[in-house]
């Protein structure tokens, strides 16, 4: 079996409580990054829900990144109750849930190739329970992640529930998302408009502009010589030559001299003139 590798990026979607749209966030950012030629892998690293649900948040998370569902969440961690995850393990009379073990799962659950970016989606609030020893923000912690999505709702109690998240995750690079935003609600555009001039936040309220700064975030490669593009001095790429390695990732390109020009192919991101 092939060695785990730890993604390029890794995103982790947090939320400032339960039914903020995390799922729907998560989803929307492996699809839009998915399009864009991005190699992408989710994650859920425990889940509890209804059992008469016909579609689990692994099972929305797996539609759109391609992967086997037990990939995205390990079957032993599907906990079929509307509880924080430690709380539905206890009441389903099964065993505790500890922080190190579900970290180890992410950790060695990646694929063999590292994917350009991993997307991890928490259970409820950051500080809601994720095991019996620690919450979102232990787990957070433990991750390390590149990005952390705060996703928030538009409407009434934003205001304190984002200050207070923002509060919990202070050290960590974070973005806000008020999800469900509508310009037209007066009440949205307030909540908006007091998160950027009295808390200096500066809160995204569309799923591309969350795309955008996840593709700010991307290392970029020389097409020349293959070496990362801070680590390049110049002049390895002469003006006409074609390119010779991916600027997603590096590796050599499949290079084939056609009639119309050149087509340079990544055997992990397709065309390089598809990118965007």
């Amino acid at each position: 079996m092939a060695r785990s590798s730890r993604p390029h990026r890794l995103i982790v979607i947090a939320g400032t409580a339960t039914e903020v749209g995390k799922t729907w966030v998560a989803t929307r950012l492996v699809e839009g990054l998915r399009e864009r030629n991005l190699t992408v892998s989710a994650r859920k690293p425990a889940q509890s829900f209804d059992e008469d649900d016909a579609l689990t948040d692994a099972d929305h998370l797996a539609s759109v990144s391609g992967e086997p569902v037990d990939d995205v969440c390990p079957r032993h961690r599907w906990y079929p109750m509307p509880m924080a995850p430690p709380m539905a393990a206890d009441s389903l009379g099964r065993e505790p849930i500890f922080l190190g073990e579900l970290l180890a799962e992410v950790r060695d659950g990646w694929p063999g190739r590292a994917p350009d970016v991993g997307v991890v989606e928490l259970a409820g609030g950051v500080r809601s329970p994720l095991g019996h020893d620690g919450d979102g923000i232990d787990l957070i912690l433990g991750l390390a992640p590149d990005l952390v999505v705060l996703v928030a709702d538009a409407g009434l109690g934003t205001i304190h529930s984002v200050r207070q998240s923002v509060a919990d995750l202070a050290g960590y690079p974070t973005v806000v998302l008020l999800n469900r935003y509508d310009p037209v609600t007066e009440l949205h555009r307030r909540n908006l408009a007091w998160l950027v001039e009295r808390e200096r936040l500066d809160p995204l309220v569309e799923i591309d502009s969350l795309i955008g700064s996840v593709l700010d975030l991307m290392p970029t490669y020389c097409t020349g010589c293959g070496r990362p593009a801070a680590d390049c001095p110049g002049g390895c790429s002469p003006e006409l030559d074609p390119p010779r390695h991916c600027p997603r990732c590096g590796r050599r390109l499949a290079v084939t001299i056609v009639p119309t020009g050149v087509q340079a192919r990544c055997r992990d991101h397709g065309p390089i003139d598809d990118w965007s």
